[in-house]
């Protein structure tokens, strides 16, 4: 116990900030839904509690896994022993457990705020700015509704497949991206990430959102009766009748149920600005100084996500507009916030 907390107190001067910023985050929030008297809606932010725990857990298991299947392959003695002996080294190591535990609580602390107050949106600012964007989406594509440029080129089924596969896949790949980045070896980019995550829920997920509450194209037309978007989702709903694969659908009539009942653990709408185009560029940012290979997946998956923001009817184009300028300017600022957090006294480690 002794050694624990010694390694929790050396390693604490690097998080000093993204502790303020989850405590602000918390007391902001709070203080807002006291003020307006409002109740908030919990069940979401304790389905992304539970969701944080098990992705750390299956985390820990695949890693151990893949070690245990190296050591076989390499034909070692006491594979089981040289596990033990393996993990004890990289936890230990640096402090590195501290480092993720540190890591994991302000992760865990920052989405269960997040994801209860998208949920409490409604409630905190009716939904009225979707006819606004509509505008300026025809605004900047002068005119034209984005979603009939996006389905020119991405209205086949094929297309409408594969951006919906990749568009499911963010949840997973945004939960690993938070796994790694609090077990990762390569200090300033664990703070980096950190910071730009926090600053990602906080001003985008949160004040921005309740700023410019909004539904976006899927749920326009139920709330408001506005039709514009309805020529999109009678292609979406034919597609799916074919192949039974556009899961967007279905998650959009789950999000719906909850609104209208208040029911589920899966709730919360919010259009603008867009969280999939937010952490899918920081992804991309992450992934820029790691090798061409992994730059090109990343930006690939960045593009991928803002296409599909708009061709499977989630939100306008202005929102992924807005969600690429937030990501990089998050990025940017967290870089300083990084260099100014990081205990230079302390070893910092090299990328693995």
């Amino acid at each position: 116990m002794r050694a624990f907390l010694s390694a929790m107190g050396r390693t604490k001067a690097d998080y000093r900030l993204a502790h303020l910023i989850l405590l602000l985050h918390i007391s902001s929030m709070c203080g807002l839904v006291w003020y307006l008297g409002v109740e908030p809606y919990y069940r979401t932010g304790k389905f992304y509690l539970q969701l944080s725990f098990m992705a750390m857990l299956v985390y820990v298991m695949c890693y151990m896994l893949w070690t245990v299947v190296r050591f076989l392959i390499e034909r070692r003695e006491q594979p089981t022993a040289a596990l033990i002996k393996h993990m004890r080294d990289v936890l230990v190591r640096d402090d590195r457990y501290a480092h993720a535990l540190h890591s994991m609580a302000i992760f865990i602390g920052m989405i269960t705020v997040f994801a209860t107050i998208k949920s409490t949106i409604p409630a905190i600012n009716p939904f009225s700015w979707d006819p606004v964007f509509i505008e300026i989406d025809r605004a900047i594509f002068g005119g034209v509704d984005p979603y009939i440029l996006t389905s020119a080129l991405f209205g086949n089924a094929y297309a409408i497949i594969v951006i919906n596969f990749f568009y499911n896949l963010w949840l997973i790949l945004v939960a690993c991206a938070l796994v790694w980045a609090a077990w990762t070896s390569n200090h300033f980019l664990r703070l980096r990430f950190m910071f730009s995550a926090l600053l990602g829920w906080l001003v985008a997920g949160n004040i921005l959102a309740i700023t410019f509450s909004s539904v976006g194209p899927c749920f326009v037309e139920p709330l408001t009766g506005d039709n514009t978007y309805a020529p999109l989702m009678q292609l979406l709903e034919h597609v799916n009748l074919e192949t039974q694969m556009v899961w967007a659908l279905t998650a959009q009539k789950g999000l719906w149920v909850a609104y209208t009942s208040e029911i589920g653990a899966i709730s919360g709408i919010s259009a603008m600005p867009s969280l999939h185009v937010v952490f899918a560029v920081t992804i991309a940012c992450v992934t820029w100084g790691m090798g061409r290979l992994r730059r090109w997946a990343g930006t690939g998956f960045a593009v991928i996500i803002g296409i599909g923001s708009v061709q499977l009817g989630w939100h306008y184009a202005c929102d992924g507009i807005v969600g690429v300028a937030l990501a990089l300017l998050f990025w940017k600022v967290s870089g300083y916030l990084a260099s100014w957090s990081l205990d230079h006294s302390s070893p910092v480690l090299k990328p693995a």
